[in-house]
């Protein structure tokens, strides 16, 4: 926060200039210096029935080529797989687990289907409790398997949302950060695309889902994120395997997210 924004939030505030040097001034060096040593920790949970590409997409977005194992549409309830990846670019660590939906939506009735999802984030929630109520903790060391941001991948349909996507949105808003994602975009036109997405915005909009809203009030993410309501921007991923030239990110103190 800026010294202007101090003042106009505490206008009682007052700013007083050093007669020398003391020190502090290297404070925020001392917390990269940490945080660069220590690594971050990205967990991503990606919602979606199977074959829309959520395995391809991890891929394409960190430019690796990971042991994913196909999922096939035979199974008879949902279930979750997680993998953790050591990651590291230039100086900077990364430990990125990724957990996908395997079975998603493939059973008869798929009003249960985000039952397993939400079992498996409040399993999540559970386990860093047990932790943090220890009385010897070990936060430093301890893992940390809290889902930052869940992709949820929509059928190009075309059409509408399907009711299982209605559904487990709504069941998941209240455990999870929520992307929606539009998947293999380039099987329909540009045209199809772009009613879709707006026909997608407007029923979650009618079924109050919430979905994730990016920070404003940090200045310095609101001038990177610009003037754009990136809440009611949905993603649209192509089918093609690290095919994706470029991808910008868009930086945030929490996670990052990409536009296609």
């Amino acid at each position: 926060m800026t010294v202007d924004a101090l003042k106009k939030k505490n206008p009682d505030c007052r700013t007083l200039t050093l007669n020398g040097h003391v020190g502090f001034v290297s404070l925020p060096d001392q917390i990269v210096d940490k945080s660069i040593g220590e690594g971050f920790v990205f967990n991503i949970l990606c919602v979606g029935e199977t074959g829309l590409g959520k395995s391809t997409l991890i891929e394409t977005l960190f430019n690796q080529k990971f042991d994913f194992l196909p999922s096939s549409h035979d199974s008879p309830d949902v279930k979750l797989k997680s993998k953790t990846y050591d990651l590291k670019e230039g100086n900077v660590k990364l430990k990125l687990t990724v957990t996908e939906t395997c079975g998603f939506g493939d059973q008869i009735n798929k009003e249960n289907s985000a039952d397993s999802v939400v079992e498996f984030l409040d399993k999540q929630y559970e386990s860093y409790l047990q932790e943090e109520l220890k009385i010897k903790r070990a936060m430093h060391t301890y893992h940390d398997t809290r889902v930052h941001v869940c992709l949820y991948f929509i059928a190009p349909t075309g059409h509408s949302l399907k009711s299982v996507d209605l559904v487990s949105m709504k069941k998941l808003q209240d455990k999870v950060n929520i992307i929606p994602i539009i998947a293999k975009a380039d099987t329909i036109t540009k045209a199809e695309l772009a009613n879709f997405k707006t026909k997608v915005m407007s029923e979650i909009k009618a079924n109050n889902i919430r979905l994730y809203e990016f920070p404003t009030d940090d200045e310095i993410v609101s001038e990177l994120n610009g003037n754009t309501n990136y809440s009611e921007v949905i993603q649209s991923i192509s089918t093609g395997e690290l095919s994706i030239p470029r991808l910008d990110f868009i930086c945030e103190p929490y996670f990052r997210t990409f536009l296609s």
